[in-house]
């Protein structure tokens, strides 16, 4: 087996310590040897004890000699540096093919603060990059600090105790207990790094200006304004004042370190400027400046460069080339931006990588009630992005809806593991911009080419539990509907209003919506008539009538929300001259606060706006139209579901061989190979445990004819070489083949219709009731995909498919056969044999498994996979190989790099 790309990690990542400073982690190198001498020499007679077992340190001097020799696929060693200073030190040797034994030195002075977790986490990936599957560490039983570290950090751990030192062993393999434990401590971390820019006790405006439209006027305008609670300071070097603000000459001269530096200076001038906030102790810095990343490969070099200084300083930074940050909370009371923004404090939280699409969408936001508890923009995202805001308002009380506004998506795994969680609690609000721009991929399988950039976000979202919507429009309607009112328990819409056309529009727009117009049981039919006599119908949608006064509504009202078989109600009231529509509002509000169930008003034509419940901090929110209202009740409903789905854990299939699958692989590259040969396809789905028909390579009539005396007829033949990817399509499979003599005559007549076929296929025939194909393609950005969809020749005629990330859980495997219209078939459809499920998703997740665990295949087809009632096989299938995308682990904590480039999987 090749040795992992690990010369990516020389350049090393950042991470987040757990009291919010930055730590940088790398591959040791040779070069090292004095740093980690230092290290020991300043490690306590204690720690050197509990480390190497003895008061001497020639045993440590030994041991640091081996380490900077490392470089096998069994041998690494990782370093954790502040400011250049080797601080701690983690390292892992083989024992046997899938295990190693790990050890970890840590600086006195630096204990407590997380870095032993953060390497001992990336210490692991390493591992789980070379095949290690498992660590074991030789521990003195005093040693409790070691022990919680290795208790703490989520593996599946065994301990034995031996006179007086405890072995031991843990998995290094994904489980919900290492999420869970990585998930505590990244919010813990981050939180605690994103204070100084959230919640700052004091800021400095560099580049603060008396000139009026000037940005740095703007913003040190806007604090002012806004009443921020914290100590502020100007940077000018021609004004003592301004605004009323103290002005020094330089960061130098400020008279506190301030948490948070905002800079408003020429591109140019930024790097010099951040720096000298680092080295005035500055925590963060928020960077309104244009002219970085968004022009070029100049400004992108300069904002590396701003970026690696701001690291050098343990600043997390917003920006460059953003519009600022907002934090209506009345204890910080913060609007650090240039626009000019409603000053209406809420409970959502919003991202914008756009700052016009923040600005238009907050001003749109307070004419409609809706007020936010943070808004931040992004920019270019150098370093602070949406994960880092999720996992802070995951934490903040007064945040209780999340809206984000993405142009790119960076981490995208993390986003998937961080979003998953949050989502539990909190509805997310996405739009991702770009979606008419998202071609086709250029590959030559079926599942390559139907496995756009869209289809890929889509299914990161639908993984993550993210309610994505396609406009600003449609995120305001959700958002208000999500922020005010109740969780709808089920899909039962009831309808009522004063007129029959929008109340059909309204019925109409909740079936889009994939609600339902409920049919309303007799008695609660009674009861609304009882309370309205001149009700025009009571069926649903209810039309009271033109004439219905607002105690009727108020009674019809309180009848439908009583009912048990609705879970919701739309409102649908057209201003009439006959009654009072303000009236009815308040009978519509009233009737609310005695609820639990969501209701959504409508004034056909009239104002959108939230109308507070009094005695609650709810409203109802108010639509101009029943379509939008509608939509945004679905949205709500959608989240009802995604809080109570209980996702199953991912449990890695049984019987699956991965080293040899993975040398397989790796042979393949090595000599060149982009398409496996048809013997190496059947051998490495073997390895994975998934069915594959038997299948003979033959090169000419004779051996055909011996191929199928041994498998036995009838049989199907094949043709098969490079450059042979769909065989249909160049006439290249014959079917049914019953004795010697049609066999003969079709490998005469497959040689002359394909003559670049440089072997056949010989196959007992299959029959079965549903032809599928699952498929797996690895995204550059996103990680494997899986596909399922109708099979043979329907998979590119066909449009019934279903992605998922890789790995697959069961429940989601389930939910992908679910979601097609073939599941139909697979039930029974017509008189068709019924298909068992869980064969299908058993080749579901082992083909997730297998794209997850070797990134070096680019796309896989099994094509068609034949369904009966015995089961699934597979009987044709084809798999390209190529080096491997740079991607991150979702396992470990890091924050971006300041190059695009990623750790590669090997």
């Amino acid at each position: 087996m090749k040795m992992s790309t690990l010369e990516l990690d020389c350049q090393g990542v950042d991470a987040i310590r757990s009291d919010g400073g930055l730590v940088h982690i790398r591959t040791v190198a040779t070069s090292d040897l004095g740093g980690l001498r230092a290290l020991q020499a300043r490690a306590s007679d204690r720690s050197i004890y509990l480390r190497f077992f003895s008061l001497s340190r020639e045993a440590a001097d030994h041991y640091l000699d081996r380490l900077v020799q490392v470089g096998s696929r069994t041998h690494q060693a990782l370093v954790a540096c502040v400011r250049e200073e080797i601080v701690g030190v983690a390292a892992f040797e083989g024992i046997t093919d899938s295990s190693a034994e790990m050890a970890l030195l840590i600086a006195d002075d630096r204990q407590h603060e997380g870095i032993g977790t953060l390497l001992l986490e990336h210490l692991a990936s390493v591992a789980r990059l070379v095949g290690i599957r498992r660590f074991v560490a030789d521990v003195l039983a005093e040693n409790a600090a070691m022990i919680q570290v290795l208790g703490d950090i989520g593996f599946e751990t065994h301990m034995t105790l031996d006179h007086g030192t405890f072995r031991v062993v843990f998995d290094l393999g994904p489980a919900d207990e290492i999420v869970a434990a990585l998930g505590y401590r990244e919010r813990a971390a981050d939180v605690a790094s994103l204070i100084p820019l959230l919640a700052p006790r004091s800021i400095a405006v560099i580049g603060a200006s008396n000139r009026v439209g000037s940005v740095g006027h703007q913003v040190l305008g806007n604090i002012v304004r806004g009443g921020f609670t914290g100590a502020l300071n100007a940077v000018n070097p021609h004004h003592t004042s301004i605004l009323g603000v103290p002005s020094v000459r330089s960061p130098a001269e400020l008279p506190v370190a301030p948490d948070l530096a905002i800079i408003a200076v020429p591109a140019v001038s930024v790097a010099a400027v951040v720096r000298a906030c680092g080295q005035r102790g500055a925590r963060a810095v928020l960077l309104l400046s244009a002219g970085f990343g968004e022009a070029g490969g100049r400004g992108r070099a300069m904002q590396d460069e701003v970026l690696a200084i701001a690291r050098e300083y343990s600043m997390r930074l917003v920006g460059p080339n953003c519009v600022g940050v907002v934090n209506t909370d009345p204890a910080v009371r913060l609007d650090a931006t240039f626009a000019v923004l409603p000053k209406q404090g809420g409970s959502l939280g919003l991202l914008s990588q756009s700052g016009a699409f923040g600005i238009a969408f907050l001003t749109a936001a307070a004419r409609r009630g809706l007020g936010v508890s943070q808004f931040v923009s992004v920019g270019n995202k150098a370093d602070v992005s949406g994960n880092d805001l999720l996992l802070s308002w995951e934490c903040d009380p007064r945040t209780r809806v999340i809206a984000l506004y993405l142009e790119s998506i960076g981490d995208a795994r993390a986003f998937v593991r961080i979003a998953r969680r949050v989502a539990q609690h909190k509805p997310i609000l996405a739009i991702k911009s770009g979606r008419s721009s998202a071609g086709r991929r250029a590959g030559q399988s079926h599942t390559a080419a139907a496995a756009s950039s869209e289809v890929a976000v889509e299914a990161m979202f639908t993984e993550a539990g993210v309610l994505r919507v396609a406009t600003m429009q449609e995120m305001l309607d959700a958002a208000r509907v999500l922020t005010d009112q109740p969780l709808p328990a089920g899909p039962r819409v009831a309808i009522i209003g004063n007129s029959g056309g929008p109340g059909i529009l309204a019925a109409d727009a909740v079936a889009v919506a994939d609600l339902q117009v409920v049919d309303l049981g007799a008695t609660t039919q009674e009861r609304v008539r009882h309370a309205v006599p001149s009700a025009a119908s009571t069926q649903n949608p209810i039309d009271l009538g033109a004439g219905a006064q607002a105690d009727e509504v108020a009674a019809a009202l309180g009848v439908l929300l009583e009912a048990d078989e609705v879970d919701a109600v739309l409102t649908v009231f057209t201003e009439i001259a006959v009654a009072d529509p303000d009236a009815i509002l308040a009978a519509t509000v009233s009737a609310a606060g005695t609820s639990e169930k969501p209701l959504i008003a409508t004034q056909v034509g009239g104002i959108e706006r939230s109308l507070p419940i009094a005695g609650t901090t709810r409203s109802v929110p108010v639509f101009s139209f029943p379509e939008p209202a509608a939509a945004a009740l679905g949205v709500a409903h959608r989240y009802a579901r995604i809080r109570a789905e209980r996702p199953m854990p991912v449990v890695r299939p049984a019987e699956v061989d991965v080293i040899p699958a993975k040398e397989l692989v790796e042979q393949a590259l090595a000599s060149g190979t982009e398409w496996l040969e048809p013997r190496d396809v059947a051998r490495l789905l073997i390895h994975y445990g998934i069915p594959v028909c038997p299948q003979r390579v033959v090169r000419g009539a004779d051996d055909a004819a011996q191929a199928a005396t041994e498998l036995g007829y009838p049989v199907a033949l094949k043709v098969s070489g490079p450059g042979v990817v769909h065989k249909t399509d160049v006439g290249g499979v014959r079917l049914g083949i019953c004795d010697v003599a049609e066999l003969r005559q079709a490998v005469a007549d497959l040689t002359a219709a394909v003559p670049n076929a440089s072997e056949l296929i010989v196959q007992p025939m299959v029959t079965g009731a549903t032809e599928v194909i699952i498929g797996a393609v690895q995204d550059a950005q996103f990680g494997p995909l899986v596909m399922l969809g109708a099979g043979g020749v329907l998979a590119d005629i066909v449009d019934d498919r279903a992605f998922r990330l890789a790995p697959l859980a069961a429940d989601h495997a389930d939910a992908m056969i679910a979601g097609l219209r073939l599941g139909r078939l697979l039930d029974g459809y017509r008189g068709r044999p019924v298909v068992p499920r869980a064969a299908l998703r058993d080749v579901l997740v082992r083909v997730a498994a297998l794209a997850d665990d070797l990134p070096e295949i680019a796309e896989l087809d099994l094509n068609p996979l034949i369904c009966n009632v015995d089961g699934v096989l597979v009987v044709d299938a084809r798999i390209r190989v190529s080096p491997p995308a740079h991607l991150d682990d979702p396992l470990v904590r890091q924050l971006r790099r300041t190059t695009p480039e990623k750790r590669k999987k090997s």
